[in-house]
């Protein structure tokens, strides 16, 4: 009992002196708006790109648009100019950022923004959001975003969160502690034997880069990220769109003057074809048609075998080849014409 209770009084300690310092250290005072806080400087260079070039069509995606699509054979295909923004660990978050402050802002606006996606993460907007990911999210983020800090933060919390971000330092300042603890450990040792920051982060680099790693392990972390948009709610379409920001994407493209265009693509990693799936994927056609937004769904394409993938999601060469096609096809038929 003693001991219980010198450890509340000492966790009491710390945890006031933390309410007081916390807040000073990092420029915020509690209680606070919860949420993240975004640097106010935009990436500009693909907003440059568009200006100078003035592509027919910009391509949108993850890494799955960066291995599965072929820019210069999409533009030799359909005689267009295409610009590709591919963003490994990209999901519609980013993508929302990007229409928004991107391609709305462009003084040249393409004839169609393509955006290639798989399944559910339309209408995730909570995922890839967070950590590393969150890195990319303000680097196409204004200071005041708040329909993707509502969408995106504050709906996928629990009211136990929410509490805890506008009331708790400690909390509110997790990911700021957690950089500086991750920076203490990977730069203490290396200047005792003349290695400086940028030394430590290429040596770290060549480390990973070269690694021998076990590919399963990838696989199967990439499969547990994977899983959340293959969740009963998740694929409950009627529920989650409203929350998503596929409807702000459509009403920026409409209000900017743009064609907006979905294109699923095939991946192997997450869940068969299940009942749900389709079920979800019925009511998204039906919603993007009353939107008058063109879907081009391949995700079922049998044409993709296993042997056009290199891993769980992403395709192959011939793989990349075939679906590059199949998108230009399709973009022929609908007008995208030489």
């Amino acid at each position: 009992m003693r001991f219980f209770l010198k450890f509340s009084l000492i966790l009491t300690i710390l945890l006031v002196a933390t309410s007081v310092r916390l807040p000073r250290t990092y420029g915020q005072f509690f209680p606070r708006h919860p949420g993240p806080t975004l640097d106010p400087k935009v990436r500009t260079d693909h907003l440059t790109y568009i200006n100078e070039n003035q592509p027919h069509i910009v391509l949108i995606g993850d890494s799955t648009l960066v291995l599965g699509m072929d820019p210069q054979a999409l533009a030799s295909q359909t005689g267009k100019s295409v610009y590709s923004i591919g963003i490994p660990g990209s999901a519609s978050a980013l993508w929302y950022l990007i229409i928004k402050n991107t391609i709305a802002e462009a003084t040249h606006k393409p004839d169609l923004v393509l955006v290639v996606f798989r399944d559910s993460i339309l209408t995730a907007p909570g995922y890839r959001v967070h950590g590393s990911y969150f890195e990319l999210l303000d680097e196409h983020a204004l200071r005041n975003e708040p329909v993707l800090v509502e969408k995106a933060f504050l709906s996928q919390m629990n009211p136990l969160e929410y509490a805890a971000e506008k009331y708790f330092p400690l909390y509110g300042f997790r990911s700021d502690i957690r950089t500086l603890v991750d920076g203490g450990i990977r730069y203490f040792a290396p200047p005792l034997v003349g290695c400086d920051r940028p030394c430590t982060d290429r040596a770290l680099g060549e480390l990973f880069q070269g690694a021998d790693m076990e590919p399963g392990v990838l696989v199967d972390a990439v499969d547990a990220a994977e899983s959340l948009l293959y969740t009963s709610d998740q694929l409950d379409f009627e529920v989650q769109v409203d929350k998503s920001l596929l409807p702000d994407m459509i009403e920026i493209s409409k209000e900017n003057g743009f064609n907006l265009m979905f294109v699923r693509i095939r991946v192997e990693s997450g869940s068969d074809y299940s009942p749900e799936l389709g079920r979800y994927l019925t009511d998204l056609e039906r919603y993007l048609d009353e939107q008058n937004v063109h879907l081009l769904d391949l995700g079922n394409d049998p044409r993709f075998t296993s042997d056009l993938f290199r891993d769980s999601i992403h395709l192959n060469g011939q793989g990349r080849e075939l679906f590059t096609r199949l998108v230009a096809e399709e973009l022929i038929r609908i007008g995208i014409e030489k």
